[in-house]
């Protein structure tokens, strides 16, 4: 299973998804780590930690897919 990251630079949030989650947009993605944008990961355990090294706040998992 994939896990994505959606970080927020702008709300100073990051928020973990499931690779089915209907708010994963399903086209190309352009992602910069400083602007924010969405990150795909392997596994959870790589989300998790990406997700403590993003330097925002605000820390959550989607209430959708809830992985």
């Amino acid at each position: 299973m994939i896990y994505w990251l959606h970080i927020a630079r702008q709300n100073d949030r990051t928020m973990l998804h499931k690779d089915r989650c209907p708010a994963v947009p399903s086209h190309n993605i352009t992602t910069d780590f400083w602007e924010g944008g969405w990150f795909e990961y392997p596994d959870k355990e790589r989300a998790l930690a990406a997700m403590e090294q993003s330097g925002t706040n605000d820390h959550r998992k989607c209430p959708l897919c809830k992985p």
